[in-house]
């Protein structure tokens, strides 16, 4: 019965971080949405074009994660990190997202006006703060 209820307790954890991710990603599309001033046909095309990017830059950072996680320990256990190719792997992945950024900001110009996007671009740092006040409030009622 251990077994089965951790198992069950982790499948719960997982469930409830997929909803919170769930519920962020609704809130910034309300936030975005709001901050923007989408119209429903500009939302239609934008919300594709954007999870596209979110979903690939996604995928380059857990690249990067999944090199550190995997790294060789030593007989101590302490990863055996590459400094030098971990730094250059590290400008590597924001010149790749840069790359995607320039890339998708093409794809958004054919979607938004130029004051909408530029609107995107404030919302992204608005939003990015505002995750980060929220962490740090979530930080000190812990």
């Amino acid at each position: 019965m251990t077994g089965l209820s951790a198992q069950s307790q982790k499948m719960s954890k997982e469930d409830s971080r997929k909803q919170r991710w769930e519920e962020m990603k609704t809130k910034r599309a309300a936030f975005y949405s709001e901050r923007i001033g989408l119209t429903p046909e500009e939302a239609q095309a934008f919300w594709p074009v954007y999870n596209e990017l979110q979903d690939k830059k996604t995928k380059l950072h857990r690249t990067m994660t999944e090199q550190f996680r995997n790294a060789k320990k030593d007989a101590s256990g302490r990863k055996i990190i590459d400094y030098a190719k971990a730094c250059d792997d590290m400008i590597n992945l924001r010149v790749q997202e840069t790359t995607l950024e320039k890339v998708y900001h093409q794809r958004f110009k054919k979607i938004l006006t130029p004051e909408k996007l530029f609107k995107y671009y404030g919302a992204e740092r608005e939003w990015a703060n505002k995750l980060l006040q929220d962490l740090e409030k979530r930080g000190k009622r812990d």
